[in-house]
């Protein structure tokens, strides 16, 4: 076993480094982030090769001191805590005097500085760490940091980079999340002397999503707030079609810092339970504002992560408030289908002039989102009032509400013994005409506007859902099985059986504990599937704890509902459009598919040119 010694200090630094200075990505979060804590209103970051050949960081911030420059290099100097009872209502995003002196050990830096009042400014120059040249300059209020030739000393580290080009889009990524983070500040991002992002910085958030995801984007996104508790939230999220396949286009922040947040990004999930497929991810950009106090930023070298003391409250505030704005958009999605038109000869000039009419909208920074009404045509109103007439000509009884009932698909327009709590759309949803069935597996219907195809499946399944998340609090009929399922369950799965017994026993099932991890299904719901308990379980089993009821009432209603290929009676259609128009979201089945689309009279105009 080797002797014990102390690290000189060029190594000590070195290794520092590794933990806060990853790749050029990181230089450029720590130096923009302490021009954002200077005070900065402009930003400029200049990279050249993705950051490992130079990277300049520009700000008209409140500049440092002469005696002070020199200090900025050393470990553990800053201006922002003076002791430790600081760091527990940290309110900058830089605190631990670690980012210069971790940048300096492993490149070449240069640093112009100037304070607002000073007549002149201060440079400085270090190699690996060392201070190499003093000197005053000339230069405008704020500081500007140069960093060369990256991990010169360090030729391991520079080995793993990635190509320029990969490195050039982290940095892309990371400006666009901290412009987002403060929509008051103008960032310019210059890659080989091309300008990849810039940003307003007029204070409006919407108008920062557009110039840095697009003005499309932008049109489909809607403001959210709430608070509770001493938690406030903002920001905006994505209408449930414009989502993603990854969660990479979702920008946390708390308290002004983008960070990582696993229980904040499954809270957003779980608002958009049922309005999207399982593996689609919303849009969202999410301020979370929270007393100091209760955030723990200092449980990661890079200030990625943080700790939250309120979690459950956080999460409740924001499932609330996403759901409240998604609630003010629940229509029927309209069939989109391109329609075949003469191509027209453009010039080059008139090709692009879309383009820049867009680029000019980011250059004068304003943001119209309003969108245009389609020209009425006059058959197509035509139409629409006669097939109002023939709606409202229907008798009341041919509209008699029946209940679907929950225990049979077989058996689906029996009347339920309860009647479940509704939250009625019906001004969104339109009065419907069954004309017939598809396949059979779609219900075709007549509406004031158009025709609308109904998933008879995805339909019931909404209904179902909705039934048995209201129901939680009552007991449901069971039948027994002639031979017990066992259920062979690890000590995860049994955990959150154990925790979520009663909610199972409520929906009818009937569970016994049959010695250490087994257990027996003695008896499920009226019109359970046989054959499918064991898999019932093991796919509710498979999901986070928060989601449980919610996936419950999800899997029961899939397996319950009526299937596709069932044939149905106009009655039976009836009935069902009946039920899906008193729900609280009747466009979307448990599982995130549509249930109802239309195709507009203009559009089968259009379709036939008449």
């Amino acid at each position: 076993m080797p002797k014990i010694k102390v690290l000189d200090q060029q190594t000590a630094n070195k290794i520092a480094a590794g933990e806060v200075v990853e790749r050029p990505f990181s230089v450029v979060k720590e130096l923009v982030e302490n021009a954002l804590d200077s005070g900065a209103t402009r930003i400029s970051i200049d990279i050249k090769d993705g950051g490992i050949t130079s990277i300049t960081v520009s700000d008209n911030g409140c500049g440092i001191e002469p005696d002070d420059a020199a200090l900025a290099f050393l470990r553990h100097a800053t201006s922002k805590i003076n002791k430790v009872e600081d760091l527990f209502h940290v309110a900058t995003l830089g605190f631990r005097g670690e980012a210069l002196p971790s940048i300096a050990a492993v490149s070449l830096v240069t640093m112009v500085t100037r304070t607002q009042n000073s007549d002149g400014g201060t440079k400085l120059e270090l190699e690996g760490g060392q201070i190499v040249n003093t000197e005053p300059v000339g230069c405008p209020p704020g500081t500007s940091i140069t960093i060369k030739d990256l991990f010169f000393n360090t030729p391991a580290r520079k080995k793993h980079l990635k190509s320029a080009a990969a490195e050039t889009a982290m940095i892309s990524d990371l400006i666009s999340r901290l412009a987002l983070s403060r929509p008051d500040v103008n960032f310019k991002l210059i890659s080989q002397n091309r300008i990849l992002l810039e940003t307003p910085g007029n204070g409006k958030l919407l108008d920062t999503i557009a110039a840095v995801n697009g003005v499309q984007m932008a049109r489909k996104m809607l403001p959210i707030e709430g608070q509770g508790d001493g938690i406030f939230i903002g920001g905006y999220v994505g209408k449930p079609e414009l989502n993603r396949a990854t969660r990479t286009n979702q920008t946390l922040l708390v308290n002004g810092r983008y960070v990582k947040s696993k229980i904040i990004s499954d809270a957003l999930q779980q608002a958009y339970f049922t309005l999207l497929s399982s593996n689609r991810y919303p849009v969202a950009v999410l301020t979370v504002e929270i007393d100091p106090t209760l955030v723990d930023v200092n449980v990661h070298p890079a200030k990625m992560e943080v700790r939250i003391s309120k979690e459950r409250e956080l999460c409740q505030i924001i499932i609330a408030a996403v759901k409240k704005a998604l609630r003010t958009v629940m229509v029927v999605p309209q069939l989109e289908q391109p329609v075949m038109q003469p191509k027209v000869s453009q010039s080059p000039v008139e090709a692009k002039e879309p383009k820049n009419q867009e680029e000019a909208v980011f250059k004068q920074t304003k943001l119209d989102l309003s969108i245009s009404p389609e020209p009425i045509n006059p058959i197509a109103s035509g139409q629409k009032k006669l097939i109002n007439q023939q709606l409202n000509n229907q008798t009341a009884d041919r509209y008699e509400t029946a209940n679907i009932a929950v225990n049979s698909p077989n058996q689906a327009w029996q009347e339920t013994k309860e009647t479940y709590q509704k939250q009625p759309m019906q001004d969104n949803f339109p009065d419907l005409l069954p004309i017939g069935q598809l396949l059979p597996t779609y219900i075709l219907c007549q509406g004031p506007d158009g025709l609308y195809i109904i998933d008879q499946h995805a339909a019931h399944e909404r209904v179902l859902y909705e039934y048995y998340s209201q129901q939680q609090d009552k007991e449901h009929d069971s039948q027994m099985l002639l031979v017990p399922v066992v259920l062979e369950l690890n000590h995860h799965e049994t955990q959150i059986l154990t925790d979520n017994i009663i909610a199972i026993r409520q929906v009818g099932f009937i569970i016994e504990h049959f010695g250490g991890n087994n257990y027996l299904i003695r008896g499920v719901p009226n019109g359970f599937p046989a054959g499918e308990e064991a898999k019932f379980f093991f796919d509710i089993l498979d999901t986070k704890t928060d989601y449980f009821h919610e996936k419950l009432a999800a899997s029961l209603a899939c397996r319950n509902a009526i299937k596709a290929g069932q044939k149905l009676s106009t009655m039976e259609m009836e009935n069902l459009i009946n039920q899906i128009k008193e729900l609280s979201n009747p466009f979307s089945c448990p599982h995130g598919r549509p249930t109802i689309i239309r195709l507009t009279f203009d559009e089968l105009i259009k379709r036939f040119k008449r």
